[in-house]
């Protein structure tokens, strides 16, 4: 079965279809960096993680690319408050947002493009814009003129900005063309990084940023470009603006894939509203793989809520995937009823995978194999290692092995336990369940034995 995504500029599922034969070029817009990254940020890239691991895994050669802003005025005003040069401002939270996309295994990204390490490209294309006509000077800087380019608002649908748009990065000048115009190119003003070029003493604009890197790194046409859907307008429309007009080319994308937006408390999480909380601060109470499996169980396009619930019911989905990989016999060759058992469900998988990247439908099928192995009087064996093995390369959020190599200590625990309660030494015995249950581990006494598993993360050792 081919791969079918929902492409934004059609507003369909297409056949995915490279422009090269087995080869993907990929980007997705990456942070401004003037602060501490949000938990709305680890939803979009922990997805998008997920679309470049799924690609390779179907056998594509990918090239993964993100920008990093690192010259806008969000940086400069930062930098102002906190008396720091914008440039020294920016290197240490690019840095900190490395450290975060790492902590949560969001490791799949080739190539960051740094606006400061793209000046010469950036002038380069306003030049092309201007030569185009596409383009006009203002006493702060270059604009881009809308009533040029006939193909704005294919994308969203819509060519004026609204009350609900971030009005964050609209460029206010009463001498502009048309109310949507946007810089290309901001004029100096004193105590601001800029540039000497042939545009002038300045800076770039925000939009400019992403086409002048994706041009530098895969020309002016890719096959796929991504971001949350809050991008939608006006940026990703003033991206296919910049790079089709200064090309004459079109499609700038082949496809656009949108994430859904994360909300706290029933709102957009957003830095400029003061409602996010950050990758550090969730990863506090809450380890990567809860948060990825948070995040993947829910389809990219889907809005969420991220709140303890959430996290909780996250928390106990993996752990049924992590019990049910403790009771594997490693040892154990599958019947062929077992084998083709693993093998359906596999296929399955993997069909829903290929329908637009349907994560929920996905783990549906893996917790329906689960059941089914469950009520079999043979033990799964080193097919179901295998299966759970190959979804993991792709989730990322299952803790396969680690977990066994604790059995021998645990049931040395349980043993203890018991000797204790025979004892009547209820006190101690109550210690050895506290210390268990600290480390995540329910335990459950019948009649004939003691039953354990995991439930919760660990709190300590």
């Amino acid at each position: 079965m081919a791969i079918r995504l929902h492409n934004t500029l059609t507003k369909r599922k297409e056949e995915f279809v490279t422009m090269t034969p087995g080869v993907v070029r990929m980007f997705v817009c990456g942070p401004t960096v003037y602060g501490l990254s949000h938990v709305g940020h680890a939803k979009t890239y922990t997805q998008f993680d997920l679309v470049a691991r799924y690609l390779k895994k179907r056998g594509y050669q990918v090239t993964y690319a993100q920008n990093l802003t690192d010259v806008d005025d969000k940086i400069i005003r930062r930098a102002n408050e906190l008396g720091m040069d914008p440039r020294d401002l920016a290197t240490e939270y690019e840095k900190h947002y490395l450290d975060d996309m790492a902590a949560l295994h969001n490791t799949n990204v080739d190539v960051f493009g740094r606006a400061h390490d793209h000046i010469d490209e950036i002038v380069a294309q306003v030049q092309q814009l201007i030569e185009r006509g596409h383009a006009y000077r203002l006493d702060d800087g270059w604009y881009y003129d809308l009533t040029t380019f006939p193909g704005y608002g294919k994308l969203s649908g819509r060519t004026e900005v609204k009350a609900e748009d971030s009005l964050a990065r609209v460029d206010e000048n009463d001498q502009k063309r048309n109310p949507g115009d946007f810089a290309l190119w901001k004029a100096r003003k004193p105590g601001e990084p800029y540039w000497a070029t042939a545009l002038g003493e300045g800076r770039p604009g925000w939009h400019i940023e992403d086409t002048a890197i994706t041009e530098a790194l895969f020309g002016p046409q890719y096959d796929l470009h991504g971001g949350a859907v809050d991008l939608i307008f006006p940026h990703h429309e003033a991206e296919i603006a910049q790079m089709e007009a200064a090309s004459g080319l079109d499609p700038l994308a082949r496809y656009w894939m949108h994430t859904g937006l994360l909300r706290v408390d029933g709102a957009k999480m957003s830095k400029s509203t003061g409602n996010f909380l950050t990758i550090r601060d969730i990863l506090k109470t809450a380890d990567f793989r809860t948060l990825r499996y948070a995040f993947l169980s829910q389809h990219y396009r889907s809005s969420m809520e991220l709140n303890d619930t959430t996290l909780e019911q996250a928390r106990a989905a993996r752990r049924r995937v992590e019990n049910f990989a403790r009771l594997i016999d490693r040892n154990h060759e599958d019947s062929p009823a077992s084998a083709a058992l693993a093998r359906n469900a596999r296929e399955a998988i993997f069909e829903r995978l290929d329908d637009d990247l349907d994560t929920p439908g996905a783990l549906a099928v893996l917790f329906d194999y689960i059941r089914e192995q469950n009520r079999r009087e043979e033990p799964p064996g080193t097919a179901a290692l295998a299966l759970l093995r190959e979804l993991d390369e792709l989730f990322d959020a299952f803790d396969l092995d680690d977990r066994t190599t604790d059995d021998a200590e645990i049931e040395a625990l349980l043993a203890r336990r018991r000797e204790l309660r025979q004892a009547r030494r209820f006190e101690e015995a109550d210690e050895i369940r506290k210390t268990l249950h600290q480390r995540g581990i329910v335990i459950e006494d019948t009649p004939d034995t003691t039953r354990w598993w995991f439930t919760e993360e660990v709190t300590s050792v």
